[in-house]
């Protein structure tokens, strides 16, 4: 699971329509950096999912860590401004102690908070013991 870091400022201060621009531009970096394997879209409002198929828990670490320097070194221009945007991401392994998908996205969302609340940029794992 992964979140555009403060979208709600870049709607107030940019616009909407800058807003669905940096929802686009990430939506192509996702596209760009999974494999063709993986599936990916967008989960609701500025939060995306990403499934990686047959991968460990370290793999999907590296590829979330790659795609999140990538959106921190890119910049979006829209609407004659150009602006930088961060992502949180958080990771949960389909573990065999895991009952179902929505226990699965609960763990991954999880993480995610914990992303945030560690300072945003950044990439958690789920452990059941945070």
């Amino acid at each position: 699971m992964l979140d555009i870091d403060h979208f709600k400022s870049i709607n107030d201060n940019y616009g909407h329509p800058v807003g669905d621009d940096v929802i686009r531009h990430l939506a192509q970096l996702i596209q760009h950096n999974a494999r063709e394997i993986d599936v990916s879209g967008r989960y609701g409002g500025e939060e995306f999912a990403i499934i990686l198929g047959d991968t460990s828990l370290q793999d999907a670490a590296l590829l979330a860590e790659r795609l999140r320097k990538a959106v921190e070194g890119s910049v979006v221009s829209s609407d004659g401004q150009s602006l930088k945007y961060t992502i949180s991401l958080g990771i949960a392994a389909l573990d065999v102690g895991v009952q179902s998908s929505q226990e699965w996205i609960a763990c991954a969302d999880k993480a995610l908070y914990s992303s945030k609340e560690n300072g945003r940029n950044r990439v958690s794992l789920y452990s059941p013991q945070s």
